[in-house]
């Protein structure tokens, strides 16, 4: 791999991880203005959805063309997106409630751990990678990242400017 495809996957990454940390209380948000995670949750992956057809089409990827393949995939290929649904409808529930540094670093913790486990017995369509003394330390060491991450949190003693305080104070007060 050449130095810019690394370099490439590596922004690519941290600016996903960028989205993905912003995510939980933008999809909270959103929650709160719909009045339920669920509706909220189709909003999300619908404009998901949208999004991806929009690609597909300017990629020349679509319609997709589906073969007998699909009748021959794994029962647990089916679950990547339902995965997804749990999470971001849990992300609308949790995430406001333990701020977005906790339940960040609680998913990436499970996913390493998860990870570190799904390498090491070739699950998942991975291929088998031993789990070593080395990466079994970088999961520890998620571990205890998580565990300071939490020493201070908990629940805010005040509580945070809600979008409607927000935008009422942005009005001159001529108007409220």
């Amino acid at each position: 791999m050449s130095r810019w495809m690394y370099l490439m996957i590596v922004c690519t990454a941290l600016i996903g991880g960028a989205g993905l940390a912003a995510q939980p209380g933008v999809n909270a948000t959103l929650s709160r203005k719909m009045g339920h995670p669920l509706h909220a949750a189709i909003i999300s992956f619908g404009s998901g959805l949208l999004v991806l057809v929009a690609i597909a089409i300017f990629s020349g990827r679509f319609p997709p063309r589906f073969t007998d393949s699909l009748s021959s995939l794994p029962w647990w290929a089916w679950l990547g997106g339902s995965i997804g649904a749990f999470l971001v409808t849990m992300s609308m529930i949790f995430a406001p409630r333990v701020g977005a540094l906790q339940w960040i670093a609680l998913i990436v913790t499970g996913q390493a751990i998860a990870s570190l486990a799904l390498d090491h017995f070739g699950l998942a369509g991975f291929t088998q990678r031993s789990a070593s003394g080395v990466r079994v330390m970088g999961a520890i060491l998620l571990v205890a990242g998580l565990i300071l991450s939490s020493m201070e949190s908990g629940p805010r003693s005040t509580p945070a400017v809600s979008d409607e305080t927000r935008s009422s104070d942005a009005r001159p007060s001529a108007e409220r």
